[in-house]
């Protein structure tokens, strides 16, 4: 069932105008319980790569059209939920990981408070680092086992740990205590969140006039650059870059790197790969 379109939306009495409150909706879904792949091979729903992140790009930037979201607000956020692991497969088999790479968004990981849960978490939150995602936090449910103690002396500092309380369950639970319970949790993970974006966004904003400090552009009189014609590379995946943009928005957005000339072409094959 490509193109499911399932959406809700839950709306708020504020000062007199009715306001969204949350909206859920899913983009991509198939009848069969199994892997991604799977489902959409034998029902002939498959989906590319490159659809499905545009897909995404696409939604998300109507839903800040449809919002009213002004540059420089920060009303709400929106939460991207993925398929399994981060390693599980994709509609059309590339690992998560590296389908949703190319957006780079924060990531917060939902951990495994079971037994065998502490390698799991630990692996997966490795294969993130190794592919230059921000993992701003993990999330893990309470089974009694404390995984949450090796699990924060493995990151130190790096990454804080969250633990939510047993998820009843009982299907008649309407499940309002249990997240009265766990209000504190999702508070403070949603102010690690926004301090994360804000952090991000403050990075990005100074790199145009950090630049001519730190770097030198070869036949370029630097003073002569303004800050606004700097181009800000917010990472490297494959052969794109994620460049930073200001418009009428902030936003990151692909491009490809044809820019190999005499500095990186002189060498051999051998010192190519190390200059890049």
């Amino acid at each position: 069932m490509c193109e499911l379109g399932f959406y809700e939306e839950r709306k708020v009495l504020e000062e007199g105008k009715v306001a969204p409150e949350l909206v859920s909706e899913t983009l991509y879904a198939w009848e069969g319980a199994l892997s991604p792949h799977l489902a959409a091979e034998r029902e002939g729903g498959a989906v590319g790569d490159s659809e499905l992140i545009k897909k995404v790009e696409r939604r998300l930037e109507e839903g800040l059209l449809e919002d009213g979201v002004e540059r420089g607000r920060l009303d709400g956020f929106c939460v991207v939920e993925t398929a399994g692991g981060v390693a599980s497969p994709g509609a059309s088999g590339t690992l998560q990981c590296d389908l949703y790479r190319p957006l780079r968004f924060p990531g917060v990981l939902v951990g495994d408070g079971r037994l065998g849960g502490i390698s799991g978490t630990i692996s997966a939150y490795e294969s993130l680092k190794l592919r230059g995602y921000d993992v701003v936090a993990i999330v893990i449910e309470d089974h009694g086992l404390a995984n949450e103690i090796p699990l924060m002396s493995y990151l130190h500092t790096r990454v804080p740990v969250f633990v939510l309380p047993p998820i009843p369950q009982d299907p008649s639970n309407d499940l309002m205590e249990w997240f009265d319970e766990s209000c504190n949790v999702f508070n403070s993970l949603k102010d690690i969140m926004l301090e994360a974006y804000l952090e991000r966004m403050r990075r990005l904003n100074e790199m145009p006039r950090r630049a001519g400090d730190v770097f030198w552009w070869p036949f370029t009189q630097h003073k002569l650059v303004p800050p606004s014609t700097v181009t800000v590379i917010d990472s490297r995946y494959g052969e794109n870059f994620s460049v930073y943009k200001v418009q009428n928005k902030e936003y990151i957005t692909q491009q490809f790197d044809a820019c190999a000339s005499w500095w990186t072409q002189g060498p051999d094959a051998t010192l190519q790969v190390v200059s890049d």
